[in-house]
């Protein structure tokens, strides 16, 4: 619904009178600027696809000799103060704890955990994300 209205603001300014009509602008990707929280998200997310385009790579799609980088989140500062509430403080350790997991026993269910962390944070924090994290989850055996 957003979407549709952006995209009807967008193109509400265009009209056959107007000397030039470019496209419809889209949100970016970073909606709210890139803080030192927000950009250890985005290195998070950058570094589940790698693994996952990886494991999809290796025709037996094995997961042994994997391992992911564990981002320090408490103490970044946030996009938005409100963001660093009880829920994060209690979440962010158990996203550290199933890196740990992941990096001990590398396998489709502690890649799955580490994915479930982040969804299991972002719902008591930022919601925005949701459909993204949904995307890393890992189906290969």
């Amino acid at each position: 619904m957003a979407a549709a209205v952006m995209l009807a603001c967008a193109w509400a300014s265009c009209s056959p009178q107007a000397e030039s009509c470019s496209a419809p602008k889209l949100a970016p990707n970073q909606p709210n600027g890139s803080s030192p929280l927000a950009s250890n998200m985005v290195a998070m997310d950058g570094q589940l696809q790698a693994t996952m385009e990886a494991v999809m790579a290796d025709p037996e799609h094995r997961w042994e000799g994997r391992s992911l980088m564990s981002h320090e989140l408490l103490g970044l500062e946030p996009t938005d103060g409100s963001m660093i509430n009880a829920h994060f403080e209690e979440h962010a350790p158990l996203y550290t704890l199933a890196i740990e997991q992941f990096n001990a026993a590398p396998s489709t269910q502690t890649y799955n955990a580490v994915v479930q962390a982040c969804t299991d944070c972002h719902l008591g924090t930022c919601p925005g994300p949701l459909e993204r994290i949904a995307k890393r989850r890992s189906e290969a055996h």
